[in-house]
């Protein structure tokens, strides 16, 4: 067990506010939370003293968008190794990356959901198990998949697939009823899709996923019980469909328009671009991969490209999520997470913009306010590392950089200061 007082005396500290970093300032932790920050702390008589005078001291990175329970294989073999997998090997994989993330420094993910089967059981497990200290790994907010027949998650297996017969739920009240199912299993989130994708074969990304009345009643039934909602779309139409319903964080959003910007600046809705899946490193367009899974990835890349950019300049709140799932070299790993901040710093973002997107908005889009920040009474959720952040974005993706990550207040990774 750790000392139940830790006091870090840091290089430099990013607080992860937005306030320009500070210079030799101190971060007190007593317990699991923060109890004082800045160049005025005083190190309480009897703490642990964590000299990390020559780092930058940070608040745990967030990614609001991974899928934990993938197999790791080529991506042109991804769909039928899915589906082939039982669910006690993909928990397994669930817990290597869940570990792989948070030696990257990433104390938080959103999980949403599986592609194979659509049971929140599984993740959940593996959150308890996190908690319990079972196994190491970042904490794991677990979102509860509601998918209608025809549907983007349905469309990733072969029309002739087995299917259970509660999994696909459609019509108002069939949808309600799912969210209260998810709701009784405690999951933190509800994940839907209010459009088609990419990675099914038989589908198309202007493929309407459900009718605006049916994401309404998602989005009322999660809301009611206090949960958010994300929904997966690409397409104008289908973006504005989910925006009337309410949805708190649009996934993807490639082809927004002004209209939509407008909307989601009125509503508050956050952009979740997933750079990171549809970049140069990822595997969509490359030759041995199926001409549908090429063309429709050819659809998307220059616009998400397109659509970060006009978000950026708009002000739209943007929370950084990868969508990482598929696990092969050259594509991202898990563990690379911070890739997608190297993106983000491409296209326009300055470093300490693109550190708010993994930690303050982040913390803001999954509804955790004592997350993403270093203040008196947050979550001691805090990464030393090696280098500044701000001067150069891609020393986050060398995890040889990341020397100790805390959690909870809890040292859970320690390479050496």
């Amino acid at each position: 067990m750790d000392a139940l007082i830790k006091a870090i005396r840091c290089g430099t500290l990013i607080k992860g506010t937005g306030e320009p970093p500070i210079k030799n300032g101190v971060v007190v932790i007593e317990g699991s939370k923060i109890t004082a920050v800045g160049v005025d702390a005083q190190i309480p008589s009897g703490a642990k003293v964590i000299d990390a005078s020559g780092k930058t001291v940070m608040p745990g990175l967030i990614d609001t968008h991974v899928h934990l329970g993938m197999v790791e294989t080529p991506r042109s073999q991804m769909v039928i190794e899915m589906l082939k997998a039982p669910i006690s090997l993909l928990v397994l994989y669930a817990a290597k990356h869940a570990r792989e993330m948070l030696e990257a420094g990433f104390t938080t993910c959103r999980d949403l959901g599986p592609t194979q089967y659509l049971q929140a059981t599984p993740s959940l497990s593996l959150r308890k198990a996190i908690e319990l200290g079972i196994v190491p790994g970042c904490r794991i907010m677990v979102a509860g998949v509601v998918s209608m027949s025809a549907g983007h998650y349905d469309m990733f297996r072969p029309s002739n697939w087995p299917r259970p017969t509660n999994e696909m739920v459609d019509g108002v009240w069939a949808v309600r009823k799912r969210v209260r199912e998810l709701i009784r299993e405690n999951v933190d989130l509800i994940k839907t899709c209010a459009g088609g994708g990419v990675a099914g074969e038989g589908e198309e990304i202007w493929w309407r996923n459900y009718t605006v009345e049916e994401l309404q009643a998602i989005v009322d039934e999660a809301h009611a019980q206090r949960r958010k909602v994300a929904a997966h779309v690409y397409t104008a139409p289908l973006i504005k469909n989910a925006l009337e319903a309410g949805i708190d964080t649009i996934e993807h959003g490639c082809f927004l328009d002004d209209e939509i910007i407008e909307m989601m600046l009125h509503k508050g809705t956050f952009l979740v671009p997933t750079l990171t899946v549809y970049s140069e490193r990822n595997l969509m367009i490359r030759p041995d991969q199926p001409e549908y899974l090429r063309r429709k990835a050819r659809e998307v890349i220059d616009a998400s490209i397109v659509a970060f950019k006009k978000a950026h300049k708009a002000g739209i709140k943007i929370a950084m999520g990868t969508d990482l799932f598929i696990q092969y070299p050259p594509a991202p790993m898990f563990g690379d997470n911070a890739y997608e901040l190297e993106l983000y710093v491409r296209y326009g973002m300055s470093e300490m913009e693109a550190i708010l997107t993994a930690t303050k908005i982040a913390a803001e889009a999954l509804g955790r306010d004592q997350l993403g920040t270093l203040e008196e009474e947050k979550l001691a959720d805090i990464i030393i590392i090696n280098g500044d952040p701000l001067k150069n974005i891609k020393i986050l993706q060398d995890r040889e950089n990341i020397r100790m990550v805390i959690r909870n207040g809890e040292i859970a990774v320690n390479k050496g200061l």
